[in-house]
């Protein structure tokens, strides 16, 4: 798939999985299967072949994408944008109408910026079926304790200590 270039109307989402970021631009009206297609191509293009111990699927729908509880905290933790899709009692008997959130980042009211977390479905160990826990997410997000403490040696606290008599 060629990479298009970005223009004004394009979202920059940030993906997040353990330790790894991904910049992704993205057309806000492009389907989440072409951004889920994009973000393995963007991952396989460096290499990888597993973040964290978990392999890369060879299916973009096997890529399940989630948003933050709580926008201005993502240690809250993280809910999935996929939606089941419901049962339209009012059209055929049968037929299914999707949610929103499955359709496109403008319709999930994603905003340029936007950290989305993504995790892969795994195979059960019994069968076919695709196996997953909506409440684990593995995202770390980088603290200011960790910048602090990178920069810190063995010993030696963060913040100088003035001596007895001392100006500071």
């Amino acid at each position: 798939m060629p990479s298009e270039t970005p223009n004004p109307q394009h979202l920059t989402l940030r993906f997040k999985q353990h330790k790894t970021t991904i910049l992704l631009f993205v057309s806000p009206h492009e389907s989440f299967t072409s951004v889920k297609e994009k973000l393995l191509e963007a991952i396989k293009s460096t290499r990888i072949s597993e973040i964290n111990g978990n392999p890369l699927p060879s299916n973009p729908e096997d890529v399940i994408l989630g948003v933050s509880i709580d926008k201005n905290d993502p240690s809250q933790g993280w809910m999935s944008l996929e939606i089941p899709e419901i049962e339209d009692d009012g059209g055929k008997k049968g037929s299914k109408k999707p949610g929103v959130l499955n359709a496109t980042p403008s319709g999930a009211g994603l905003k340029d910026g936007m950290i989305l977390a993504f995790k892969f479905r795994k195979e059960k160990s019994g069968g076919d079926d695709m196996d997953i826990d909506d409440n684990e997410w593995d995202v770390v997000m980088p603290s200011y304790e960790d910048e602090e403490g990178s920069q810190v040696k063995d010993g030696e606290e963060g913040v100088s200590q003035a001596e007895d008599g001392d100006d500071i």
